[in-house]
């Protein structure tokens, strides 16, 4: 009997440490999932309700020309340019416009403002560098007044004084411009319109000139008459050229017509300025 259990004890004895350093199983990173748990119901597992999921985005707009279309009903369109001082549109009720043209033989500035639908009033005054001077005020009928073209009526008149005396002067204000102490120019103007902005004017007047200075021009001749009255033809014509609203350019070429035998028969007139709207 002891020569059995000498045997066992040394048996248990060396299988107890080579079981103790057996290595063990490591445990799984990611266990399976609780199949009962997911397979019960509740809201987790139930999918949202379709009115909580977000609306969709649009897709991106590609360049193109729809987008410039857009853009460009987008932008407010200029508006047409109203204000004319040379052509036959009247200017609007209270509305106020100046002009500004040099050129030869004369440089003028003019001022006028509208009072009712179809009639406007300013002041002016016309130069020749100094030679003469003559302040004026107009008047101006709108005839008919379309969108296209534009006819009026108009009448100026004033008071002109020159630098010398009548006999003192050969060639000067009075030969050059046909105008004496007062003169007054009735008339018709008339304007179309030219292309997508641009004025065609033409203006065509009869200028009377009375002279208060009248002097004996020929020996022998007797004294003349203390008021002398001569008439002359005065036709413009030209471009008003919008650059704004309320501003355009100006170019008038003409000539006046003199009936007075000591004053040039034909006398060319050009000039370029501005006009502008208040």
């Amino acid at each position: 009997m002891r020569a059995f259990l000498l045997p066992s004890l040394l048996f248990v004895g060396l299988g107890l440490p080579a079981l103790a350093q057996a290595p063990t199983e490591p445990p799984a990173a990611n266990p399976p999932p609780d199949e009962s748990w997911l397979s019960y119901p509740g809201p987790e597992a139930a999918p949202p309700p379709p009115d909580a999921l977000p609306p969709p985005l649009p897709p991106p707009r590609a360049p193109g020309r729809g987008a410039e279309v857009e853009a460009s009903a987008s932008v407010e369109p200029p508006k047409p340019n109203r204000v004319s001082l040379f052509g036959g549109r009247v200017l609007e009720p209270g509305k106020l416009a100046a002009s500004l043209v040099l050129g030869f033989p004369l440089a003028s500035a003019r001022l006028a403002v509208g009072v009712l639908p179809r009639l406007d009033v300013g002041v002016g005054a016309d130069s020749l560098y100094g030679l003469m001077n003559e302040v004026r005020g107009y008047v101006r009928y709108g005839l008919v007044q379309g969108e296209e073209g534009h006819l009026a009526l108009t009448v100026d008149g004033g008071h002109a004084f020159f630098l010398n005396t009548p006999s003192q002067e050969e060639y000067g204000a009075r030969y050059f411009t046909g105008r004496r102490n007062w003169n007054v120019a009735p008339g018709l103007v008339g304007s179309v319109r030219l292309g997508r902005v641009t004025r065609g004017f033409l203006d065509v007047r009869y200028l009377l000139a009375f002279d208060t200075q009248p002097f004996q021009r020929i020996p022998l001749g007797g004294r003349p008459d203390g008021v002398q009255v001569s008439g002359n033809f005065v036709f413009r014509g030209g471009l008003e050229v919008p650059f704004s609203e309320r501003t355009s350019y100006v170019l008038t070429v003409g000539g006046n017509i003199h009936g007075r035998e000591e004053d040039a028969a034909f006398m060319p007139t050009v000039g370029v300025g501005v006009v502008a709207g208040f």
